[in-house]
């Protein structure tokens, strides 16, 4: 059986290898070790399809969800991952299995298990329902907000940006009322629609039609001026700059 490992730390490809040796279920060649979206992508574009990936669910430009709305994936998935938070997102995506990290001979045995289970014509539907899961997926249009002894649902479209301080969350809406946020930028992040909203920082998502423009900033770094006030300056650093215009210069659908 040939499979690939989608993984961004090298500690964790060398220990899932060491596993896919012991196990006595089949034997396992891995033809490739991808450790980002856009090598993974690049990857599907060129090769043949493995018979089976491992794909750890958090990347560093992202989350691997991101590769199946770029490219047709014809092999099943087995998921890998040191969090729980995606293990729901995972199964709705319906891949063959859901491990944590790190993977254990007994739970690598069970997911190649559950593999065999599948006749050739249930492998076949079992992909096509991944893709069309993920590239299903909708990013989250609404925001429940809680305010006192009620609640009220907040378009995201009305949002232009969200800032977090103390570990509490707003979001700022277009015509500059403060909405209280019960998520973090890091969730905000993951659910918001990234062709519109920006993780500029750590404490600034923004809105690509809240930006008024934009500065050169000390050490290769730039200074976005939106069309609201800001409780402080937003800082894009040097690393994250090259994404940013890139991401600004995209069309919005």
């Amino acid at each position: 059986m040939k499979a690939i490992i989608i993984e961004d730390e090298t500690a964790a490809v060398n220990s899932l290898k060491a596993v896919l040796q012991q196990n006595s279920v089949t034997e396992i060649e891995v033809i490739a070790e991808l450790e980002s979206i856009e090598e993974s992508v690049e990857w599907f574009r060129c090769s043949s399809q493995p018979d089976i990936i491992f794909m750890d669910i958090h990347l560093a430009d992202g989350l691997a969800f991101k590769i199946f709305e770029q490219v047709e994936i014809a092999a099943p998935v087995v998921f890998t991952t040191a969090y729980d938070e995606y293990a729901l997102q995972a199964f709705q995506v319906t891949s063959i299995d859901y491990l944590l990290k790190p993977v254990t001979l007994n739970t690598l045995e069970h997911a190649l298990n559950k593999f065999f289970l599948f006749n050739p014509a249930e492998r076949e539907e079992h992909i096509r329902q991944t893709n069309s899961a993920i590239k299903n997926r909708n990013e989250v249009k609404k925001l429940l907000i809680m305010l006192a002894d009620k609640f009220y649902p907040l378009s995201v479209d009305d949002i232009y940006y969200f800032y977090t301080t103390r570990e509490k969350v707003t979001a700022y809406t277009f015509d500059g009322k403060k909405h209280p946020v019960d998520r973090t930028l890091d969730t905000l992040g993951e659910q918001l629609d990234k062709r519109l909203f920006f993780r500029a920082n750590r404490q600034f998502i923004i809105s690509r039609k809240s930006i008024k423009d934009v500065n050169i900033w000390l050490g290769n770094r730039l200074s976005v001026n939106l069309l609201l006030p800001v409780p402080e300056r937003i800082i894009i650093s040097k690393v994250k700059t090259p994404v940013f215009k890139k991401w600004l210069m995209q069309e919005d659908n």
